[in-house]
This record gives structure tokens, sequence and C-alpha cells, in this order.
């Protein structure tokens, strides 16, 4: 069906901040120099908590703040400019405790390998508690500046609360998705808990401890790395205990947030080849100057995207890369109980899919951006005009997900990184074989 109305709404009064800055003016703006947009009332249906990116992911970031992620205030405020980051919150001391825990037990595990040595498996400790310290601190960072980019997202998500666009329920999205991952996360942390609880009952029996105290013999074999350089305390057992869970939880979140940007862009740009689908017969220099207009906005937008949220991509992808590659060593190793074997199986398939899920919806934004391209491509000659020449050059290229230029997120990832495993699975195969047997700590060396 061809429309005969169309256009966008402008951004109301409370989405633009009185203190945010002014966009700087994008390499795509004379794309939008032209004034041949019409305008109709807004969508009846939209409900604002429902439809807006910043208010759909806020039901979300507000429960990850218990974890020191992401630490801001006002995060559910229905305005974005009233988005505040400050650095005396009970969130940023979480965020601190946590960072200063991740970096604590990453330089007692370097110590400790210092005077055992290094092999494969051991230097798996420090490297997952460095990242995911790093990984932490790269939220403080984008928590600082997520109110200028939520003021930016809402501006140019505004077109799309326009009819004939409609509702799409993001907010049902966002959640549905984040409620599957983290409860697997749960679960895989539950399950963890009970192996390591086990393997620490089985060596207590072999080694016939006196355990007069179950908490201290939990915690330091846990964090043995920790209690062979400092004395142990009740206390600190319990601060390690929350520094594992939150690094634990923001390396899965960090794959989560992926995702969930990764799901609002590409939303929009489904929402804008519907509309394109079912106008290919439309000639209206009109419309097309219009489909152009929200098409570089949403360029803008994923560029704006990819600078702010592009150092966390790298990180997460570095980290899933390095873990994929030791979990795929360690299914080479022998299990001394079941409920070992079950724990690695579980958490081998949850890192799997969890990383190919990140991946496969940071490529629907590409995946979605070229169909705006293949769809201009279908429209038939005598119907072609400026406007529609300007947005089938536009969209040309596509616009990826990118982690800060070094490489884009589409299709072909998967393919690159099954190659890039392979390559470096044989280097750690390699210095596994080398370094066997170094590294390992005298057996029963508990002390109650």
């Amino acid at each position: 069906m061809i429309e005969v109305g169309f256009g966008f709404r402008m951004v109301p009064g409370p989405v633009r901040s009185s203190n945010a800055t002014r966009p700087t003016r994008s390499r795509w703006h004379w794309l939008r120099k032209r004034g041949n947009v019409t305008f109709v009332r807004p969508a009846a249906e939209i409900d604002d908590r429902k439809e807006r990116f910043y208010l759909a992911i806020a039901s979300v970031l507000r429960w990850a703040r218990l974890f020191g992620v992401f630490p801001l205030s006002n995060i559910t405020a229905t305005d974005p400019g009233a988005f505040r980051f400050h650095y005396f919150s009970p969130y940023i001391v979480l965020s601190a405790l946590s960072i200063v825990g991740g970096l604590f037990i990453m330089a007692a595990a370097l110590v400790r390998l210092n005077r055992v040595g290094i092999n494969a498996m051991n230097i798996a400790e420090p490297i997952f508690f460095g990242m995911c310290t790093l990984l932490q601190l790269l939220f403080v960072r984008l928590a600082q500046a997520w109110r200028g980019f939520m003021v930016y997202w809402a501006e140019r998500e505004e077109m799309f609360f326009a009819r004939p666009y409609g509702a799409i329920n993001l907010r049902r999205k966002v959640i549905g998705l984040a409620v599957c991952i983290l409860t697997s996360a749960l679960v895989e942390h539950v399950v963890y808990v009970i192996n390591q609880a086990y393997n620490v009952y089985q060596e207590s029996l072999t080694c016939q401890y006196n355990v007069s105290n179950p908490l201290k013999l939990y915690g330091t074999l846990t964090f043995g790395s920790v209690y062979q350089s400092v004395p142990y305390h009740h206390l600190l057992t319990m601060y390690l205990l929350y520094t594992t869970i939150s690094l634990t939880f923001i390396w899965t979140f960090t794959d989560l947030f992926i995702m969930l940007v990764a799901t609002g862009i590409a939303c929009r740009f489904g929402q804008l080849n519907k509309r394109i689908d079912s106008n290919l017969q439309n000639g209206s220099e009109a419309f097309w100057g219009e489909m152009r207009t929200h098409f570089v906005g949403l360029i803008e937008l994923v560029e704006r995207t990819n600078r702010i949220v592009g150092p966390l991509l790298i990180a997460s992808c570095a980290n899933d890369m390095y873990f994929l590659c030791l979990q795929t060593l360690n299914a080479l190793e022998d299990k001394p109980f079941d409920i070992n074997d079950w724990y690695f199986r579980y958490s081998f398939t949850f890192l799997i899919l969890r990383t190919s899920v990140k991946l496969w919806f940071a490529a629907d934004v590409d995946e979605n951006s070229v169909r705006t391209h293949k769809l201009v491509q279908k429209i038939r000659s005598e119907h072609y005009n400026d406007e529609l020449e300007i947005l089938r050059i536009c969209s040309s290229g596509g616009v990826s997900i990118s982690g800060m230029g070094f490489f884009t997120i589409t299709r072909r990832i998967f393919l690159t990184m099954a190659g890039s495993i392979l390559t470096y699975e044989l280097v750690l195969m390699r210095f596994h074989r080398s370094s066997k047997g170094v590294g390992e700590d005298l057996p029963c060396g508990y002390i109650d």
C-alpha cells in the first residue's frame, strides 16, 4: 500500500536537556539539508516506556548497578537529561569495591605465578580478573557519557514515533533478551558454586582435613592465590566472594549490553525497511526525501554508538575469544568427578551460545542497513528521482557496529572468529604441552 501521509515528529521539550551540548556537525549533514519533509501528528498508540530505548534499557541497568556496573543515578528518569553521574554515590562505591577487589586478586595471582611458574591453565586467573576489571572501568567511563549519548539517541529515534511507523514494543524485546541471558548466567554461577564446594569437600576427605571452620576451608581453597599472600579473615572472604560475583556478572552483562544496543538500532532499521518495502511504487520526491533523512539519522546514530561503545566491544570480544580457546583446551582434559564434567559442559555451551548470540545481534545492524539498499534497488526506473538516488548512494555501503574501526561485526565474522580460534588453539596446546607440570601447588596444603 502506498502512503498518502508521512513525516516525523519534532523532538518534544523534555527530550532535549537544557544543559546538553549541541551535537557536532556530522559528515552526513549535506544529505539532510533539504527542507522537503512534511509533518503529521504523532502515532497515538506510542507508549514512551515501551518504545524509547533509554527507558527500555533502564529496566535492566537499574539492577546491574547492584553489582557495581553502570554507576549512574536517576537511570529510570523519563527525561535523559536528568541522568546524573556522581563521584560520591552508593553505586560508585560498589563499582570501586569491585575494581579494587579485581585488581587485588589479579595482583595476588601474579605474585603466585611468579613463585610457582606459569602454565596454560593457571594464567587464566589473572587474565580473567584483569579483563573483567577493565570492563568495569569501561562501564564507569560509559556511565559518564550516557546522558549525552541518550539525549542524542532520543533525538534520532523520535522520527520513528510518528505514523505510519507505529509501535514495536522495544521494552518487551529488551526485557525478554535480558531475562534469558541473565537467567542462564545465574544457573551457571550456581552450578559453579556447587562444583567448587564439591571439590573442596572431596579434597577435605582425601587429605583428611580437620574441618572446624567450613567457611575458612572454602575461602582458603577457592582464593588460594590471595591467602598465600595475606592472612585469612572472614570479612576478606566475603569481600572476595562479592568481587567474584560482580566480575563474573559483568562478563556476561557486557555481552548482553552489546546485544541490547544493537537490538535498539536494528529495530529502527527494520521499521524503516518495512515502510520502504510497502512503498516501492511511490514516486514522490518528498517521500524519498523523508526516507533519506531517516536513514542518515540512523547512520549518525551508529557512528556515535561506535565511538562510545567501541572500547567495550573490543574488550568483550577479546575476553570471549581467550576463554573460548581455554575452554576448548579444557575439553581435552579428564574431569575427576561427574559434577565437574557437567559443569564444564554447561559453562562451555553457555559461553559459545552467548558469544554467538552477541555477534548475531550486532550483525543485524549491518544486515538491516544493507537490506535498505537492496530494497531501493528494486524500484523501477520510472519512479526514480533525485532524493531516491541520494538514498541509493548513501545506503550502498551499509553501516555496522564496529570495534573502534579495528573490525566490524557482520555475518562473516563467524568464519573469521572460527579461524582465529583454531590458530590460537594450536599455539595454546603447544604451550600447554611444554609447560605441563609447571605451576602446580603442593597437594593437601591447607592448614586449619
